[in-house]
């Protein structure tokens, strides 16, 4: 792809982090859509990213910035995708109030993880879908919204090489494998399960043995495919043994570095109780996110973003309400 769309993200992003809510609209259309997270679902302009997204944001955490670890562009569908994954990092100095929704401020610094895909034509970004951890925020901030993890709970690190921020362009067959590798293991390996058995996916044959996979605070981290089957997809499937992965917005990879979202991008039927959620029997979709990255010729290791307040809505579990109201 042309660097010049992941310029323009990389600096939208460095220019919010100088706490500056105002400068957004000279990187995002004025009409640009804006897709996130419970309970933020969906803004229309540039005006609402501003004053509902980021200035909530800049109020509760003036000193707010973002680490990010993960950082790629590529073309899907005949659009252009620029995405990253990583932190946000401040100081919880004032209340965060999100849709009347109040998160109460720790006095102390917080972090919390991000996933970001923006679009980009004629140089503007026209379309954004985001995911934070809000529930990891919360649990900062001495408000539980889900169990604890099934798996570690730990501040969840980058990449092991810390090689995952592509500034420059990358060997486009290299590229090329990734997304490959990538798509054989979705529609192939996850996809294929048979509702029963996990061996029925043969993940091994795409991933590294020692694979690290971090998900979000409720589910937590896996390290080897054991912990993976155990803690991270296992409950998963047991609740929702027909889930699929469905209705990807965009899927793209540069050279090691692979990413994808959908809204939703996993979708089935709540047959079996899911953390304290209860089974609905009903089909529901999850908004996720995941960034992988590629070492030889399998994955080592994968970051996933998921609303779960989101998803837990689906099943009828109302998160929001242990929160105050304004």
């Amino acid at each position: 792809m042309n660097t010049s769309q992941k310029t323009v993200v990389w600096q939208y992003w460095q220019a919010m982090n100088a706490g500056k809510a105002e400068a957004a609209g000279d990187y995002l259309s004025a009409a640009v859509a804006w897709h996130g997270f419970e309970p933020l679902r969906h803004l229309h302009s540039a005006q609402e990213v501003m004053t509902q997204y980021w200035q909530p944001l800049f109020t509760a955490l003036p000193d707010l910035t973002r680490r990010t670890y993960h950082f790629l562009g590529g073309a899907f569908e005949g659009h252009d995708w620029v995405a990253g994954t990583g932190d946000f990092i401040g100081t919880f100095a004032h209340d965060l109030v999100l849709d009347g929704y109040v998160i109460p401020a720790s006095g102390q610094s917080v972090h919390f993880r991000f996933g970001e895909f923006c679009k980009v034509i004629a140089g503007k970004i026209a379309e954004i879908r985001i995911i934070i951890d809000l529930p990891d925020l919360c649990r900062q901030a001495g408000i539980t919204l889900v169990p604890p993890s099934f798996g570690r709970d730990i501040w969840i690190p980058g990449p092991l090489a810390g090689d995952a921020v592509l500034l420059t362009p990358q060997d486009e067959a290299e590229s090329e494998k990734s997304l490959a590798l990538v798509e054989a293991m979705i529609f192939g390996g996850l996809n294929s399960y048979d509702g029963k058995n996990q061996a029925s996916q043969g993940l091994e044959q795409y991933w590294h043995a020692d694979m690290v996979w971090h998900g979000p605070v409720g589910i937590g981290s896996a390290y080897g495919m054991d912990e993976f089957k155990r803690n991270a997809q296992g409950p998963i499937v047991h609740a929702f043994p027909d889930r699929k992965g469905v209705g990807h917005k965009s899927r793209i990879a540069e050279g090691p570095l692979i990413a994808s979202t959908g809204w939703p991008s996993l979708g089935g039927t709540h047959v079996n109780d899911y953390m304290d959620w209860k089974a609905t029997g009903e089909y529901i979709g999850w908004n996720i996110m995941d960034f992988w990255k590629r070492d030889g010729h399998k994955l080592r290791e994968n970051w996933v973003m998921i609303d779960l307040i989101g998803a837990a809505k689906a099943s009828n579990v109302d998160l929001l309400a242990k929160l105050p109201r304004q």
